[in-house]
């Protein structure tokens, strides 16, 4: 699992690569200059040109069929976005949250390196696929700047409680047994009620062109709006009952590969697609996981009982005295037994008999009582023990705070929208 940080450079990576790849040829400087405004947002103006070329970059990333249909159909939802990063850009530069040319530079050798073009070879890129440099690295500079200003104003607002883990923990543990699923989303957001069928119409048409063989990633990271964009619209593998009941039912009718119709939400309305599915084992005892570091303190092969009971009490009086497993590893290193770095893992299960009993008995720092063997005085030491079904917290943190990001960062975004003066020319 990524963290926050690792997701934001993911996100800008996938929001940012696609201009790249595939922009189509653009219209000479003079010509936008001339072209009709179709938004001011405050102070800014968007032009037509601007929303032209950004639905082609769309059309385009996204494999959907370039019909007037379809352009008709994305415009208010790309002119939307269009709007939502002038706020945005606007919102950071009143915080005074500056893009420095080290954010930029390592945004773009992070596109670089995502598209395995040369090293410093981006702008010589952007413009052989006829696209001026100074436009690409702006819509780089917005999204820098607004994950800036999430990471340093929202981020630090969130605190994912110990509880809200355990409840986690507590319905991955119920499922253990059922039925998981692997699913792709797309959010669309509908934050005005004027707008609802517009947005309705726009999901719809892009369920059916998912279906007709459209990259669901692809339209993932162009349009939808929760978290998961960043990545495709991968929200990994969830359980029966994990997401609000109307997408619950929707998946539970969900063949492999097959796609929803937009699901209504609190949110907007919701296209799913199940990639895969599989059922779960429930987790015994055998499949805990055990760390262990040994001591053997060797006897000759026939050797006299008082030798054998001198190594047992030197054995015994190491154990004693040892308090963790670094002190038990450097004693052992000591005595003449080498450790590796880090301490062995196994599976439970796979231990023999006798070890499986210490391992299972012995506290985890504490050494275990001496082990005669053939060829010498065993000492076992459990350096950790994850219990099987043991399920990673910070992992789980991860999840929830990106969850909660993205919840607050659209009411920020919804909250500048209220505010400012937006007026629609088209």
């Amino acid at each position: 699992m990524i963290s926050y940080r690792n997701w934001l450079r993911r996100s800008l990576i996938a929001t940012t690569a696609i201009i790249v790849l595939i922009a189509p040829s653009l219209p000479s400087a003079s010509a936008q200059q001339v072209e009709r405004i179709a938004a001011v947002v405050n102070e800014k103006v968007i032009s037509i040109y601007d929303l032209r070329q950004r639905i082609d970059l769309l059309i385009f990333s996204t494999n959907l069929p370039d019909t007037s249909d379809q352009r008709r159909s994305m415009a208010p939802q790309v002119l939307r976005s269009l709007i939502d990063e002038a706020l945005q850009t606007e919102e950071a530069a009143r915080l005074n949250i500056r893009v420095t040319s080290r954010d930029i530079g390592d945004a773009v050798g992070q596109i670089e390196r995502a598209n395995n073009m040369p090293e410093g070879r981006f702008e010589d890129v952007v413009r052989s696929r006829g696209v001026a440099p100074d436009a690409a690295l702006d819509q780089i500079r917005a999204r820098v700047a607004w994950q800036k200003l999430i990471t340093r104003r929202v981020v630090p607002t969130i605190d994912i409680g110990e509880e809200e883990i355990d409840s986690v923990i507590k319905r991955i543990r119920a499922g253990q047994g059922q039925t998981q699923y692997r699913v792709s989303e797309v959010l669309l957001p509908v934050d005005d009620a004027a707008q609802r069928q517009s947005v309705l119409d726009l999901a719809n048409r892009l369920s059916s062109q998912i279906r007709l063989g459209a990259d669901i990633a692809g339209v993932a990271r162009q349009f939808s709006k929760s978290a998961s964009a960043a990545i495709g619209g991968d929200i990994g593998w969830i359980q029966e009952g994990e997401l609000i009941d109307e997408a619950n039912r929707a998946i539970a009718a969900l063949d492999v590969g097959k796609v929803s119709d937009p699901i209504e939400t609190p949110d907007g309305y919701l296209i799913l697609q199940m990639a895969d599915r599989r059922k779960l084992r429930t987790p015994g005892a055998e499949d805990a996981r055990i760390s262990l570091r040994q001591l053997i303190l060797p006897l000759e092969e026939n050797a006299p009982e008082v030798d054998v009971q001198s190594q047992v009490s030197l054995a015994r009086e190491v154990a004693a005295n040892t308090t963790d497993c670094n002190d038990f590893a450097e004693i052992a290193r000591e005595m003449g037994t080498p450790q590796p770095a880090a301490p062995a893992q196994f599976r439970l299960g796979d231990l023999n008999e006798k070890l499986q009993q210490i391992a299972t008995d012995v506290g985890v720092g504490v050494a275990s009582d001496p082990i005669l063997n053939p060829n010498g005085v065993q000492i076992i030491m459990v350096c950790d023990r994850e219990e099987a079904g043991a399920l990673p917290r910070e992992q789980i943190r991860d999840t929830l705070l990106r969850q909660r990001v993205d919840m607050l960062s659209r009411r920020y975004l919804r909250d500048l929208r209220r505010s400012a003066f937006v007026d629609l020319r088209v």
